[in-house]
């Protein structure tokens, strides 16, 4: 199973050869394909060859591009090649409103409790209190709004009172950066299963094409925000060391249904059981996250 996520900062001329990518730089380093997970592109004056970037859409390598000031600004990834696409586009296409109602419900308590959990770990546990109880009076289809009720206790718990997540300041850099690095994680779990992630069960914008993606990123956001809220503080610039820091979001270690797994492995399973859960139209079934602590998954 892939685990690595490479992040290029420096020029650099990457190509592929017997099923591994190669990365020129000073020195040269070869590294199996099927290891990857994804690849971030950051510095401007990397090059990469058509028959690396196929070999990618081979292996489900999902390539990150980013901007000037080093954001990630898009994705590559495959067409659609599981072997029933048309199939599961059917089914994606036919879920209940109950059903989709349903579901949102589920993500955004799970969401409201993870946050909870990422205040309690910062040492914040009255503002916690009050989240896990916004929490238990979400409905279905968060009639009223809890998750947005929410946000305003929990980041203003986080950053400071008055803060506003549309400020340009180092925080709302950092939450963006490391929110785009588990949207296209969740993104790429989506396409290996078949889903077309343009078609979500709550986000429903006519120009985005991973409404779905941002359903069930929602429960990982705060994964980021913990590491954001023990990291930076007001006078940190943004620095590579904090690019660097935000991808061990992808390793941190979750309890999946009492299975314990990094973020990066566990995503694959929550997007596994939302398909069980549409064939049988029960979000019961769907697996979400829950924040624990701060450790790093260990393999054994």
């Amino acid at each position: 199973m892939a685990f690595r996520h490479l992040v290029i900062r420096n020029p650099a001329k990457l190509s592929t050869a017997n099923e591994q990518l190669v990365i020129k730089q000073v020195e040269s380093i070869n590294i199996p394909l099927e290891d990857i997970v994804t690849i971030t592109l950051e510095d401007p004056a990397i090059t990469i060859t058509n028959a690396l970037l196929s070999k990618c859409t081979e292996y489900h390598v999902e390539l990150i591009i980013c901007d000037r000031k080093r954001m990630p600004s898009g994705i590559v990834q495959p067409f659609h090649r599981h072997s029933r696409q048309k199939t599961v586009l059917e089914m994606q296409l036919s879920l209940s409103k109950p059903y989709k109602k349903r579901v949102w419900q589920k993500i955004v308590i799970r969401k409201l409790e993870n946050q909870s959990r990422c205040l309690e770990l910062i040492h914040k546990g009255e503002e916690a209190q009050k989240l896990y109880a916004i929490s238990r009076s979400v409905e279905s289809g968060d009639r009223t709004n809890r998750e947005a009720y929410g946000a305003k206790v929990y980041f203003e718990s986080l950053f400071g009172k008055g803060f506003q997540r549309r400020e340009d300041n180092v925080y709302n850099i950092s939450l963006n950066y490391g929110y785009s690095i588990i949207r296209s994680l969740v993104a790429r779990a989506l396409i290996r299963y078949g889903f077309t992630p343009s078609f979500g069960v709550f986000h429903d914008s006519q120009t985005n094409a991973f409404n779905l993606a941002d359903d069930f990123m929602e429960v990982l956001r705060p994964f980021v925000d913990v590491l954001i809220a023990t990291n930076v503080s007001d006078e940190s610039e943004w620095s590579p060391e904090i690019r660097k820091m935000l991808f061990q979001v992808l390793d941190i270690e979750a309890i999946w249904k009492e299975e314990r797994l990094s973020v990066t492995h566990g995503v694959d399973n929550m997007i596994k059981s939302f398909v069980s859960a549409s064939r049988q139209q029960d979000a019961n079934m769907i697996t979400l996250p829950e924040l624990t602590n701060l450790a790093v998954h260990r393999y054994e």
